[in-house]
């Protein structure tokens, strides 16, 4: 999928103006999956601490790129199709953004009442004629009644997660909003350079986990939104596999399954055999050492469950 992201961008941007930032357990995987993106430019974070940090240090090291530079923030766990009007909805968003000053993210029109998306509702036009609208407020995973008003009211749209902004700006607005992130960037040097190592790991180790949503995009009074018509899905989560590879049951088998007047299954198994018998819509997931199962709309309450597996392993103590 990371080659995906950078392929569907071809034509647009360059793999030599592509920065990743991913997980330093990942770093070399990554760097070898795209060995035309320059291995400087794919940065491993030493712990994970959400997209605000992740967004703040790339702006940083894009501030001097130019007036004209923007930064677009594109995660890889996406479905994205056609390719050609996502670029074209991306240019368009560039342009809003260095024209307007703004802090653009792309919208997308739900399909469905999805509890484990954030929505945006929309307010005015940023100008007269212009697709772009002001950010009247970011709402958080609603209940399954809100997303249904949601999906009916034509005022929301889904928070792809995508940003376009002028490098400057992102970094006016963190020194606005999050200075205690705007603080340990100070005096932070390229990727590059000697002690550039050493810098990120305390960055890392200052700097709170906090997603660029609430730490900036919330609270800016510069945040827009382009409603954008390409298709598009969040794959981080089990639940959002079916309706991408399922069969006629919408099921999605990966290992070996046994499903009869099953509908809606996402069977996945390490070792062993899965069998289901007249359900429907479950997540059924089988590894050496733990079996799920759960809803498929309660998929994105799966990481709840796996912190508290963290914290009170061995799993014993849930029997």
């Amino acid at each position: 999928m990371i080659v995906d992201t950078v392929e569907r961008l071809r034509g647009l941007v360059e793999p030599r103006d592509v920065w990743i930032v991913t997980s330093r357990d990942l770093l070399d995987a990554v760097r070898d999956a795209v060995p035309e993106v320059p291995a400087e430019q794919v940065i491993g974070e030493p712990v994970g601490k959400n997209t605000a940090p992740a967004v703040a240090l790339a702006a940083w090291w894009l501030k001097d790129a130019g007036s004209e530079s923007v930064a677009m923030v594109l995660p890889s766990d996406h479905r994205v199709h056609p390719a050609e009007r996502f670029r074209e909805d991306l240019t368009e968003a560039a342009r809003l953004a260095l024209s307007h000053r703004l802090l653009c993210v792309l919208g997308i029109r739900p399909t469905r009442p999805e509890t484990g998306y954030g929505y945006i509702e929309i307010g005015e036009p940023i100008a007269p004629g212009s697709p772009a609208r002001r950010v009247a407020a970011f709402r958080e995973k609603p209940d399954a009644a809100t997303a249904a008003r949601y999906v009916e009211d034509a005022r929301h749209l889904w928070n792809a997660g995508m940003f376009v902004f002028a490098p400057a700006i992102m970094l006016e607005e963190i020194r606005a909003h999050a200075p205690v992130i705007a603080g340990a960037l100070e005096g932070m040097p390229a990727p590059r350079s000697e002690g550039a190592s050493g810098a990120l790991e305390r960055y890392y180790e200052t700097v709170p986990s906090v997603s660029i949503d609430v730490a900036v995009m919330e609270r800016t009074k510069r945040a827009a939104v382009l409603p954008v018509a390409f298709e598009w899905d969040d794959l981080g989560s089990w639940a959002s596999l079916p309706g991408q590879n399922g069969d006629a049951g919408n099921n999605v088998v990966h290992g070996r399954a046994l499903l009869e007047d099953a509908t809606g299954i996402i069977a996945f198994s390490e070792g062993g055999l899965v069998a289901a018998l007249g359900v429907h819509d479950l997540v059924i997931v089988r590894t050496k050492d733990v079996t799920l199962v759960c809803p498929r709309d309660r998929a994105q309450e799966v990481r709840a469950l796996v912190e508290r597996l963290k914290r009170e392993a061995p799993y014993e103590t849930f029997l």
